[in-house]
């Protein structure tokens, strides 16, 4: 359906690069967290949105800019859809987070990359690989054993709130979307341009939002502001990037990566207390994280759609 905009190179090739694209996505995107919480004590959530937005919207531009790459690309409407579902799964997710106990609402969202492989097979094609279904499960279960959601745990779960469920498990439903949606992306359309698309969108939505609630930032607020939006940026690239070359449900699962830095992040940064349970977790978390980043046995990536 067109011509690739970066030549592709061999198919294993991709795959391992595609793998440290995707860790170094979720290195960055546990890195953007930490400051996000730190900025968020004072600083409404829409603001904090609309800022990193604003920032990877100026540095995509500008990536395509020295490219010499088109702007708006060849599929708007599929682009533009990319950049609005983004948006529902951030909503969803942190509505998620507000409603419901934060292990339950990380537990639910990371249900994504196992929705992610159903989707994937069904549109674009990719086969399902046992080894790698099987690494994906234990990514997930590590997930479940660091987090101990009281909804799977017994604590308090008769108390949660039913709605905030079914918007948290739409929001990984989406997101799953999304995944499928940028990788089906890849034969026409520029990395950089899909993260611009997606910042632009995102910018447009939360813009009317933030300056409803408009908190004015103090110096060290918008280092800290501007830090979270080239963080974002990069984080986008290098999503966007992986998701070019590595199958969909293999290269989501390796966001799991981001419960283990968070985990780790909330020992160093903040003191956090750390259970046997959730240590076996991080240990679970670790090896099939690391097995589904070696696997040399997935399907090579799917050839471009003509």
């Amino acid at each position: 359906m067109g011509v690739v905009e970066n030549p592709r190179r061999d198919e294993a090739g991709d795959t391992q690069h595609g793998v440290i694209h995707l860790v170094t996505a979720a290195v960055l995107f546990s890195g953007l967290s930490v400051l996000a919480k730190l900025v968020g004590a004072r600083i409404p959530l829409p603001e904090v949105i609309l800022v990193r937005s604003l920032v990877t919207v100026a540095f995509a531009r500008g990536t395509l800019a020295r490219g010499d790459i088109p702007v708006w690309g060849t599929r708007r409407t599929m682009l533009a859809l990319r950049g609005l579902f983004g948006f529902a799964a951030l909503v969803c997710y942190f509505y998620g987070l507000m409603h419901l106990p934060i292990a339950d609402a990380i537990v639910i969202h990371y249900i994504h990359p196992v929705f992610t492989l159903l989707l994937a097979a069904l549109v674009l094609g990719e086969a399902l690989d046992r080894r790698e279904t099987v690494f994906i499960f234990g990514c997930f279960a590590g997930v479940v054993l660091v987090t101990q959601p009281p909804l799977l745990f017994g604590a308090a779960a008769a108390d949660s709130d039913p709605f905030a469920l079914a918007v948290a498990l739409l929001g990984a439903l989406i997101a799953a979307g999304v995944y499928v949606m940028i990788r089906e992306l890849r034969s026409t359309e520029h990395p950089a341009r899909v993260v611009f698309y997606n910042a632009l969108v995102a910018a447009l939505l939360s813009a009317p939002w933030a300056w409803s609630t408009w908190v004015p930032p103090d110096a060290f607020e918008w280092t800290m502001l501007l830090t979270i939006g080239v963080c974002t940026f990069l984080h986008q690239q290098s999503m966007t990037l992986g998701l070019h070359q590595v199958r969909a449900g293999r290269a989501t699962a390796l966001g799991y990566v981001q419960v283990l830095l968070a985990m780790l992040a909330g020992i160093w940064l903040f003191a956090e207390d750390v259970n046997l349970v959730a240590w076996i977790g991080a240990t679970v978390l670790a090896i099939s994280a690391a097995l589904l980043a070696t696997n040399r046995h997935s399907g090579a990536t799917a050839a471009p759609r003509s």
